[in-house]
C-alpha cells in the first residue's frame, strides 16, 4: 500500500482517480462490495428490550411504602396524643430547627458505635432492595 492507496482509504471521494488506476485497490474494494449484502432489517423479528415486556411493577411496592408511613404517622400521633389532622395542619408552622435539636438529643446517647449500626443496618437494607432483579420478558 503507498501513499495514494492510503489517501484513497482515508476520502475515498476526494480520490477517485486512484481507483481507476489503481488495480490493487480496485480488487480490494470490488471484493469488499461484494461482501457487504444490504437487506433491509424486519423490525418485527426484532427481540423486544428487557423493560418493554417486563412483569414486574414497582407499584406494589410504592404503595406499601406510602403505607407503611401513614401507618408510621398515625402511629406517632397516637404517642404524642394528637390527631392526624391536627398535625397535618400544624405542618405548615412546624419548627425545623427544634424538631433537628430534638433528633440530635435522642440520636447523641446511641454513640458513634449505635450510629454506626444504624448507619449499616440501613445501607444493607437498601442494597437487598437495589440488588433484586427485575424480571424481564423471559421470566
Amino acid at each position: 500500500m503507498n501513499a495514494d492507496c492510503q489517501r484513497y482509504a482515508e476520502s475515498p471521494e476526494a480520490n477517485l482517480a486512484h481507483l481507476r488506476d489503481c488495480l490493487a485497490c480496485r480488487e480490494l474494494y470490488a471484493l469488499l462490495d461484494a461482501r457487504v449484502e444490504s437487506k433491509a432489517v424486519n423490525v418485527d423479528a426484532l427481540p423486544m428490550a428487557g423493560w418493554e415486556g417486563a412483569g414486574y411493577r414497582s407499584w406494589p411496592l410504592v404503595i406499601g411504602g406510602a403505607l407503611a408511613l401513614l401507618t408510621i404517622a398515625f402511629s406517632l400521633c397516637m404517642i404524642a396524643g394528637i390527631s392526624l389532622f391536627s398535625a397535618m395542619s400544624a405542618g405548615a408552622r412546624f419548627d425545623w430547627r427544634g424538631t433537628l435539636a430534638m433528633a440530635d438529643e435522642a440520636v447523641r446517647p446511641l454513640g458513634p458505635i449505635g450510629f454506626a449500626a444504624a448507619f449499616l443496618v440501613v445501607n444493607t437494607l437498601l442494597v437487598l432492595l437495589l440488588r433484586r432483579a427485575p424480571r424481564g420478558i423471559d421470566a
